[in-house]
């Protein structure tokens, strides 16, 4: 029974989300509101894997904003020949290069993401973020069915109120 007890313990810690949005704030930007977040992204030791040997990652990030749904993305890749690890936001040109993949991480600490609203906009909304997994070559969406915990990427729903 002990034993059993312990078991179960042990799979409800490694149940963790290994994504939280500790803050999100609308801040007033050049090309529109931005949606500043604050949170703690750890990847699991298969997704370092998977960086490091070519494979890009998608974080997706689900937003609904003064009545709004948007989708915003940002993509974690690694490129060999520079040896750097880069971040990129989905449908920009600007890469930011890492040379650590810890690196990398401490800069998804903070995070902004464009939301096509005006600038002069004061909307209440709610965000969460989540590795997306049909992102991943069709090889590994089989392997992340079956051991979900090493590919599990997923934050609760923050909300913020407005301005």
């Amino acid at each position: 029974m002990l034993t059993m007890s312990l078991a179960l313990l042990a799979a409800c810690a490694d149940s963790s989300q290994y994504a939280q949005i500790l803050h999100a704030q609308t801040l007033p930007g050049i090309d529109g509101l931005q949606l500043e977040l604050t949170q703690e992204i750890r990847l699991t030791d298969a997704m370092r894997d998977a960086l490091d040997h070519g494979i890009g990652l998608r974080l997706l990030y689900r937003i609904e904003v003064c009545g709004h749904h948007r989708q915003r993305a940002v993509w974690l890749r690694h490129a060999p020949l520079k040896r750097q690890y880069e971040l990129q936001r989905e449908g920009t040109n600007e890469v930011r290069d890492f040379a650590r993949l810890s690196s990398l991480e401490a800069a998804l600490d903070r995070i902004r993401l464009s939301l096509d609203l005006p600038a002069d906009a004061h909307c209440a909304g709610q965000v969460d973020v989540q590795l997306d997994l049909a992102a991943l070559p069709t090889p590994l969406r089989f392997p992340a069915f079956f051991h979900g915990q090493q590919w599990k990427l997923r934050s609760d729903t923050y909300r913020w109120a407005a301005p």
